[in-house]
């Protein structure tokens, strides 16, 4: 790593996924800067999902004007869960928390995260309060899928979670050991039992351009959620084959009823038509069950890396103190003995 960036382990890393946010990144930094630098060395780490805009760019250039930058750039897109991942690997604070640079996740919040970090939690969790600002889809669909989560999985995932976490560097140090391919990392942390404080906060208004969590995403977002944390689909898929299997032998001993005692011989397509449906859906489904599984113990099983980096700060050129703006020149001189 360059010589400009310090050698001593900060008090606090900040992780920061981004993907098309060009007009956040910036402003995030500065408002990060202005809590943080009250409360002790600090690191601010994005982690560009190979975004398609001037996130990148824009990167570069607030790494080479403040020493507390640092960014990480994929190759390609790989995801939001990864990007949190490579954050991981690369924060270095004694506490590293991780957010959204959309201003959704309210920076305020830190303080009282790090209050309740050094009050003995492990984990200080982001808890989403009901707002105004949150449609009533986002409203119904979370909190349905977080009672199917809750029902089926393995840890309890209140509603309202979300990946606005502040973590100890030990369970960091764990999470870094896992090699999984697919990690829900809301789930992960809960998971491994770590005292966990809550700390309630209202959704903030995005503040330059549109979220990039399409529903196809959130659909991806909550079937990891489930496969990562619960074998019950598998035992919810026998059940259905058996019950399916049931329905169909009743059909069975319909047709034969009726061929040799009721006399209802006459070819009926509807209730053929009908059978087969039946049966033909319930296979797929439970078929499809089992192969979402299948697919995903593939992907574990060749060891491809979560992502790949094609870029860090350290390939970033320092800027000279007399170039930056006079806001961070200023904040490095004071932060110098």
């Amino acid at each position: 790593m360059s010589d400009r960036w310090e050698t001593e382990r900060p008090l606090l890393s900040v992780v920061l996924p981004a993907y098309n946010e060009a007009g956040n990144v910036g402003p995030m930094a500065e408002r990060l800067a202005e809590i943080l630098a009250p409360i002790g060395s600090y690191e601010i780490v994005f982690v560009d999902d190979c975004s398609k805009d001037a996130t990148l760019a824009t990167l570069r250039r607030l790494a080479a004007d403040d020493p507390h930058v640092r960014y990480v750039s994929f190759t390609r897109n790989f995801g939001h869960q990864s990007a949190l991942r490579a954050g991981l690997r690369h924060a270095r604070g004694d506490g590293v928390v991780l957010m959204d640079c959309d201003f959704e996740h309210p920076p305020e919040l830190i303080p009282e995260m790090i209050a309740a970090w050094r009050g003995g939690a492990k984990i200080a969790a982001g808890q989403r309060e009901s707002s105004p600002e949150i449609s009533f889809r986002k409203r119904f669909t979370s909190n349905l899928y977080y009672r199917v989560l809750d029902a089926i999985g393995d840890v309890r995932i209140e509603p309202g979670s979300a990946d606005f976490l502040l973590l100890d560097r030990q369970v960091v140090d764990i999470l870094n050991g896992f090699d999984d391919h697919d990690v829900f990392l809301r789930g992960l942390v809960r998971w491994l039992g770590f005292p966990l404080v809550k700390v309630p906060y209202h959704q903030g208004v995005r503040s330059e351009g549109q979220s990039s969590y399409t529903l196809r995403r959130m659909i991806d977002l909550a079937i990891s959620g489930i496969i990562a944390h619960s074998v019950r689909p598998l035992r919810i898929a026998i059940h259905l084959a058996l019950i399916f299997a049931f329905i169909g032998l009743l059909l069975l001993v319909y047709s034969v009823v009726s061929f040799l005692w009721i006399g209802h011989t006459v070819a009926g397509w509807t209730s053929t038509m009908s059978a087969i449906a039946i049966l033909g859906a319930g296979q797929f489904l439970v078929l499809g069950i089992i192969g979402e599984y299948v697919g995903r113990v593939l992907r574990e099983t060749r060891k491809w890396p979560s992502f790949l980096i094609a870029e860090t700060e350290a390939d970033t050129p320092a800027a000279h103190p007399e170039t930056l703006p006079s806001s961070l020149a200023a904040r490095r001189h004071a932060n110098e003995p």
